[in-house]
């Protein structure tokens, strides 16, 4: 019946400076825009960012997570840009991973573990 997950939505405050924010900073690109909406390219699944200005709460968990194939080159580059991240990186039997926060308080987590490397 369902043949994948379309798209990821993450609520932001202000639209523009989210957009510029996660370009800049994670190095995602802009596939399309609308009022209040803007759809960023992240691998199969993108991600869409919603402009909540009023009543805006930030995601308090991860509502997500980020593959990436070395988390701790990731780990060392955000926190090198000054992002807030966790200071270890967590690793349990086969998988490692911690999380981050956007400018607005959204809990993001970076993962990784050996059978997608």
């Amino acid at each position: 019946m369902f043949r994948r997950i379309d798209t990821v939505f993450l609520r932001v405050p202000n639209l523009d400076e989210a957009v510029a924010w996660y370009t800049e900073h994670l190095g995602l690109t802009e596939r399309w825009r609308q009022p209040g909406v803007a759809c960023l390219n992240l691998g199969e699944t993108p991600l869409t960012l919603l402009e909540v200005k009023d009543g805006f709460r930030p995601a308090e968990e991860p509502p997500f997570n980020f593959y990436v194939q070395d988390i701790d080159a990731a780990h060392a580059r955000l926190k090198a840009a000054g992002i807030p991240v966790d200071e270890t990186i967590t690793e349990e039997p086969g998988v490692r991973w911690f999380d981050f926060s956007d400018p607005y308080g959204n809990r993001l987590e970076v993962c990784w573990w050996p059978e997608q490397a």
